[in-house]
């Protein structure tokens, strides 16, 4: 089976890769960016130490264009970051029937609810995975860094290809960085994965061969 993970680079979709990976023989990270910004490539380097393959996708002109309406009009991110995050699942998912994503408990936004997500679902024929629904903030930074070394940055510094980076560096460049402080919180903070923890897979190999070991001795 395959599975479809949007992917930003930073610990919460990493960790939901993680946490699927027994489950499926192909996990495809997917990154959505707006045209021009070129913070994928932080998600491009995570996934290459997550060892998955990695596909970058720019959202249509008219979803920029509809996303940055939705930014003016509301004065706050959460209904552009909910609207731009469902785009980018609906448009997954008319490719791959597992869609999975990173978005939390805790999380304000992007979100989608129930009754959208049950309409996904049936009008697509497909399968949405929140790994993380039922977990905290604490809890996840606790089992990523089990298995991932990161960093936390300020989001106006890019440090990942996350909906709310790409909507401040489109924002940015249509109304200059003033708009950008107005609208977005300054003290906001994303993460970067710089490596999946070697030592954890050689434990993990070591118990498989144990294990082996022990079934061709009985």
């Amino acid at each position: 089976m395959k599975v479809a993970v949007l992917f930003s680079g930073g610990k919460d979709s990493s960790l939901a890769a993680l946490l699927i990976e027994p489950f499926f023989d192909e996990i495809e990270l997917v990154t959505f960016g707006f045209q021009g910004e070129e913070s994928w490539t932080r998600a491009s380097d995570a996934a290459e130490e997550m060892g998955h393959p990695h596909r970058r996708m720019i959202f249509p002109e008219e979803v920029e264009e509809k996303a940055l309406e939705i930014l003016i009009s509301k004065g706050f991110p959460n209904d552009a970051l909910d609207y731009v995050h469902a785009i980018a699942v609906e448009t997954v998912a008319k490719e791959c029937e597992f869609v999975a994503d990173g978005t939390r408990r805790d999380d304000r936004a992007p979100k989608m609810d129930w009754s959208a997500i049950r309409s996904l679902e049936d009008r697509l024929h497909v399968q949405y995975l929140r790994p993380l629904a039922g977990l905290g903030q604490k809890s996840i930074r606790a089992m990523a860094s089990r298995y991932l070394d990161f960093e936390e940055m300020l989001s106006q510094k890019y440090p990942a290809s996350d909906y709310e980076v790409g909507l401040r560096y489109a924002l940015k460049e249509r109304y200059g960085q003033e708009k950008v402080d107005c609208i977005f919180p300054s003290n906001h903070t994303h993460t970067r994965v710089i490596r999946r923890k070697r030592f954890v897979q050689e434990i993990k190999g070591q118990e498989d061969q144990a294990c082996q070991s022990i079934q061709s001795e009985s």
